[in-house]
C-alpha cells in the first residue's frame, strides 16, 4: 500500500508541474504558476516534566511536504503529504496522509504577499503500541479534514516566507472497528517555493 501510495504521488507531482511549465505566468497567484513547499519539526523534551519512570526522553518528528498549481488566477489545487513519528522507550505512535486541497490567493501583479485559505482531506493511518509489556499494536486508517489560512510573503523572486494556522479533524478506525477521533490546532512558520515565469 505505501510503495503504490509513492508511485501515485510521484507520477502526481511530475505531471502537475510539467502542466504548468507550459504557459507563461506574470505573477506568483496567476494561472499556471505553482508552489512547493516542505515542513519539518524534531524535538526531543526531558526532564522529571517528559520523561518516563526509566529516564527516557520523549520525541517527535514531523515531515511534510505539498505542491500546489494555480488553475485559475487566485485559485489552486495541490496535493499534500505527512509523516509523524513520536516515541518514548518502547512506546511509539507513527502517523501519516495523503491527499487534496483547494485554495483561494488574494493577490496580483504588484503583491508584496499573498493571503490565502485552504481546505483538503487526506487519508489518514496510524501505528501505534498500546501495551508496552505485551508489545500490542493497533493500525487505524481513516480521515483527516483540514481548513487553514496563512500568508506568504516573498523574500526573493522564487522564494517566499509562510505563515500558517491550520485546523484538523480526524477519524479513524481500527481492525476491530473501533473508533478513534482527535482534533489538531497547528500554527507554523516555513520557506516556501514559487514558480512562475
Amino acid at each position: 500500500m505505501k510503495n503504490m501510495i509513492r508511485k501515485i504521488s510521484v507520477v502526481f507531482f511530475a505531471c502537475f508541474f510539467s502542466a504548468g511549465l507550459l504557459q507563461a505566468q506574470e505573477y506568483a497567484t496567476d494561472k499556471g504558476a505553482g508552489l512547493f513547499n516542505i515542513t519539518g519539526n524534531f524535538s526531543s523534551s526531558g526532564g522529571s516534566l517528559f520523561e518516563d519512570s526509566h529516564g527516557h526522553y520523549s520525541n517527535s518528528a514531523i515531515f511534510g511536504l505539498g505542491a500546489s498549481r494555480f488553475v485559475a488566477r487566485n485559485v489552486f489545487l495541490g496535493l499534500g503529504f505527512g509523516y509523524g513519528r513520536q516515541s518514548q522507550g518502547d512506546w511509539y505512535s507513527t502517523t501519516y496522509g495523503i491527499g487534496p486541497h483547494i485554495g483561494l490567493a488574494a493577490g496580483g501583479q504588484k503583491s508584496q504577499g499573498f493571503p490565502f485559505i485552504s481546505f483538503g482531506v487526506r487519508y489518514y493511518g496510524a501505528n501505534f503500541k498500546t501495551d508496552i509489556w505485551s508489545g500490542n499494536t493497533v493500525e487505524a486508517v481513516g480521515s483527516d479534514i483540514f481548513g487553514g489560512l496563512g500568508i506568504v510573503i516573498p523574500i526573493r523572486k522564487y522564494v517566499g516566507l509562510t505563515f500558517e494556522g491550520n485546523y484538523h479533524a480526524l477519524s479513524l478506525k481500527d481492525q476491530n472497528d473501533h473508533h478513534y477521533g482527535g482534533k489538531i490546532f497547528m500554527l507554523g512558520i516555513g520557506l516556501i517555493g514559487v514558480f512562475y515565469k
